[in-house]
């Protein structure tokens, strides 16, 4: 079972956030100031709970697109909570 970080969660989750709808933001550690494994954790744990309307993998690497409902409410719960 994955355990990452609230901070790891809450920075993808927000950089997704600001995408348009058909844009997809692939997950760099380097430019999200993470680093690789907790990045890493942080998105398969994201992905795994719903939290973007699409997503892909491969390689070792995530590239996601925009909040889903479930993205934006555990944004919201992460933040406030």
């Amino acid at each position: 079972m994955l355990n990452p970080s609230k901070a790891d969660c809450i920075k993808i989750l927000s950089a997704a956030s600001e995408l348009n709808d058909d844009s997809m933001l692939p997950l760099d550690h380097g430019r999200l100031g993470l680093s690789r494994n907790g990045m890493l954790a942080a998105a398969a744990f994201l992905v795994e709970r719903a939290c973007f309307r699409r997503y892909q993998q491969g390689a070792g690497q995530y590239t996601v697109g925009g909040l889903s409902l479930q993205g934006r409410l555990r944004l919201d719960q992460l933040s406030n909570g």
